[in-house]
């Protein structure tokens, strides 16, 4: 609804500016077609350059790269409440009773426009109709005639048609055929049915009408007889209904049609006074339209291009959460995910939708969305609404997939990262223990961020300012460019560097002492070495095209067990049924082993990442230190060590 105001706001400035140079300068002018032409154009104008948007990108000074610092990942079970819908029911708030009363005259409008259609209809019915060349002629007694709808003439039997004054008027209105001025008519009927706030607009279609009878007299006499011309005003009048999108005679005031037979045609200052019309329609298209976009060229990815699916929460009958002002979860989402799409101007990073619009789209039908479109990354974003116990919380959070996911980790790292340099973002890792659907079930890297709170009203204040939503909108993109510049390389792999030291390298850590074995091993400075401990993972990662032997995630052909899946299916089960035995109710599950495929095939670093402590991991893990050498990874055709997960599922044969 905001954004809808927002619209209607600005519509009405530009409007007004346009139907105040007309007053000023145009209004009874006798240029009536140009005047006819520009007061059309200004409603198209004014309806259309408030929907265009053209960003031009500014690269700001570039500064130094920055590398992620891995954030601690703190698990959650209450604070991230998102995978529900929240007050999708009936709402009474104030923006939803102003919404229904626009509505509602919005629909008295429409109801009044076709019924003057209808009024029409019946009397094409009720009365003969002769054809003319173009035209259809139709005699009637009815009040309100005569009058011309497109391509009929409705006339009163009580006129002449022989007379001169009849012929006259007969021309009169043929003259409002030949200009198609009921086209007119209707657009701005139509206009103002649905933008009835808009008093300029009311303003406009007086004056349109106002213009059309000009034209039409200028055609019916053309010798300027101004007594000719009041005979024929004169000869009657016909009180009665009104149908304001017809042409009708005895509806206009008298005094201005007059007028304009005596007015002084001085074509210099018609000439300056429309060139000054155009300037201004040019001024107010760019001032509308154009807006400045400063871009970070330090911080652009420049690999192979990926893909990256902004997800705007919930949509359609799902409101999400509902603010106290009536601020809608849904709309703020969307708002955040389309300026993404909007300042993205790195061609090698594809910005993909979940939702364009305001469309009910369940959460399963984001992730295949997702997969379909083979996504590097996922990043959903939400907004938080805390409980009646906590509603002093308040700050932006990014969580991810409750299994901790390395890569998601450096994602939600980034995003902290960045999003910290515009609001409140708490500086750890949220992960939700009941999980969430659109983290745990992606196959990319994937990140939740919840951009404050509704039931805050500084967060709500902060995050419903569509300057703040462009603020977030570029922190996602500087976040999601610094992620793809250190995990991904021309062939779309991470390059991982090891040190004894079990070791991060971070360039934004500077308590901790730089490590100079580690600088002059990768041809980096000490200064840029700066170490983060990390848990006990003993990789570091860092981008730099001469590291010796390095170790990639991903690569194009993976390493593989020797004769294939099935070789290893009947290795692991043999190994597996050595020890049956020994397991118990707590090893049935899935165990994910990582280890290294080096060079030689050789496996090394084994070890389980979940179900750590169970006798399948001990079982699984010793099968492939011990086992055969593997076939080792490829990447661009040559042999290169990499990292592995191997699942090993083991079930309960007495539960189905």
């Amino acid at each position: 609804m905001i954004t809808i105001a927002w619209y209607l706001l600005k519509v009405m400035i530009c409007s007004g500016i346009l139907c105040g140079y007309y007053y000023i300068a145009l209004r009874n002018k006798i240029f009536h077609r140009w005047n006819r032409f520009y007061l059309i154009a200004s409603v198209v104008l004014a309806l259309g350059v408030p929907l265009i948007k053209i960003n031009i990108f500014q690269k700001s000074v570039a500064g130094k790269g920055t590398v992620i610092r891995m954030l601690q990942t703190i698990n959650t079970g209450d604070e991230i409440i998102i995978e529900y819908s929240r007050h999708t029911g009936l709402q009474l708030s104030s923006e939803n009773i102003v919404a229904a009363g626009y509505l509602l005259i919005t629909i008295v409008l429409l109801s009044v426009f076709l019924l003057a259609l209808y009024k029409i209809s019946r009397l094409r019915k009720k009365f003969p109709e002769v054809k003319m060349p173009g035209i259809s002629f139709f005699s009637t007694n009815a009040r309100g005639t005569p009058f011309s709808f497109l391509n009929s003439i409705f006339w009163n039997n009580a006129i002449d048609l022989h007379s001169k004054q009849g012929q006259q008027i007969f021309n009169h209105e043929l003259s409002h055929i030949k200009e198609k001025h009921s086209y007119d008519k209707i657009f701005i009927n139509v206009v103002l049915v649905f933008f009835w706030i808009n008093p300029f607009f009311w303003l406009i279609q007086k004056e349109l009408s106002m213009i059309h009878e000009f034209i039409a007299d200028k055609e019916a006499l053309e010798d300027h007889d101004i007594n000719a011309f009041a005979e024929m005003i004169l000869q009657t009048v016909y009180p009665g209904q009104h149908f304001s999108i017809t042409n009708n005679f005895f509806n206009s005031p008298l005094k201005r049609r007059l007028t304009m037979f005596t007015k002084n045609r001085n074509q210099k200052v018609s000439y300056i006074s429309r060139l000054l019309a155009l300037t201004l329609a040019a001024i107010i298209f760019f001032a509308f339209t154009i807006k400045m976009k400063v871009i970070n060229s330090s911080a652009n990815y420049s690999g192979k291009q990926i893909t990256v699916v902004i997800d705007a929460g919930h949509g359609g009958d799902d409101n999400g959460a509902v603010s106290p002002n009536g601020l809608l979860e849904k709309n703020i989402n969307l708002s955040i995910a389309k300026e993404i799409a909007a300042l993205n101007s790195n061609n090698n990073i594809k910005v993909l939708l979940s939702r364009g619009d305001d469309k009910t789209i369940s959460v399963k039908e984001r992730v295949e969305f997702a997969k379909e479109k083979h996504a590097d990354l996922f990043i959903s974003i939400h907004v938080n609404a805390a409980d009646k116990d906590h509603l002093n919380e308040n700050g932006f959070c990014v969580a991810i997939d409750r299994n901790n996911n390395e890569k998601n980790k450096l994602l939600a790292s980034a995003l902290i990262e960045e999003l910290q340099k515009s609001y409140i973002t708490r500086n750890t890792i949220a992960a939700r223990n009941a999980g969430v659907w659109v983290l745990d079930e992606n196959v990319c890297p994937a990140a939740l961020i919840e951009c404050g709170y509704f039931t805050n009203s500084d967060d709500e204040a902060f995050i419903s300012k569509d300057a703040n939503q462009e603020k977030i909108a570029k922190n996602i993109l500087d976040a999601i460019n610094n992620y793809a510049k250190q995990i991904l390389t021309k062939g779309n792999s991470v390059l991982l560097i090891q040190n004894k030291n079990s070791a991060l390298i971070s360039e934004k850590n500077p308590n901790n002492s730089a490590d100079p074995r580690l600088a002059n091993e990768n041809n980096i400075s000490k200064e840029e070495a700066t170490l983060n401990q990390h848990d006990n993972a003993a990789i570091g990662e860092l981008f730099i095209d001469s590291i010796p032997n390095p170790l990639f995630t991903k690569v194009e052909n993976e390493a593989s067990f020797p004769g294939g899946q099935d070789a290893w299916i009947k290795y692991i089960v043999s190994k597996i049924e050595l020890t049956s035995g020994k397991f118990t109710e707590k090893d049935f599950g899935t165990c994910v082993i990582k280890f290294i495929v080096n060079k030689d095939g050789s496996v090394s670093q084994v070890e389980a990442t979940t179900m750590k402590d169970s006798q399948l991991a001990k079982t699984a893990t010793e099968a492939i230190s011990t086992g055969p050498k593997w076939i080792p990874a490829k990447n661009n055709d040559v042999v290169v060590a990499s990292y592995r997960l191997q699942p090993v599922t083991l079930t309960n044969p007495e539960k189905k």
